[in-house]
């Protein structure tokens, strides 16, 4: 087990309950009912998903991945590419929003859950598992040591209580306690 996989399987987990949320309100036709709540959630994906976990894969994890396990490099490289799709499916939510166009939403929102699914699934399940076998524990060490400076410096020590909290509120208020519809 290698703690810098670990922790991005922990930020997976945070993501999963979000996006779960989402796709249920979605699913279920009531999105309109919900658009500021949706709102908030599209915007902590933009913050937590993007701007801080993919960060951490990007500047962290796939460098000393790549180095490391070559096997891996050319997926690590289409990831990134994933995450800027994500990116920019999160803008389009966002505007779709800001511009009241709900079908807009509805279907940038969709294809951002359905596209995170299948990523996430793909990295737990394929790409760490290689990088857990071949990743080096000096360099598992040092990457963890990144993501705790990145962390504390940009996000601020208690970010994953807040992100826990709101991933939490988020889906009493939209779907109500206990939902967790899980990934494969």
């Amino acid at each position: 087990m290698r703690i810098s996989v670990t922790i991005l399987q922990y930020d997976h987990g945070i993501v999963r309950q979000v996006l779960d949320v989402v796709g249920e309100v979605i699913r279920t036709h009531r999105a309109a009912k919900h658009l500021p709540e949706l709102k908030e959630a599209i915007m902590f994906m933009e913050q937590f998903l993007d701007r801080f976990h993919h960060a951490k894969e990007e500047k962290f994890l796939f460098p000393a991945a790549a180095e490391e396990c070559p096997k891996v490099k050319a997926t690590l490289e289409r990831l990134k590419k994933e995450h800027a799709q994500a990116r920019k499916m999160i803008h389009e939510a966002l505007k779709a929003l800001d511009e009241g166009d709900v079908s807009t939403f509805e279907r940038q929102a969709r294809e951002l859950v359905d596209h995170m699914t299948v990523h996430i699934s793909e990295e737990e399940n394929q790409v760490f598992p290689v990088i857990e076998d071949c990743l080096q524990l000096e360099t598992d060490a040092l990457v963890h040591a990144q993501y705790e400076k990145f962390m504390n410096k940009g996000f601020g020590k208690s970010y994953y209580l807040v992100s826990e909290e709101f991933a939490n509120d988020i889906q009493e208020r939209l779907v109500g306690p206990g939902f967790l519809k899980g990934i494969n």
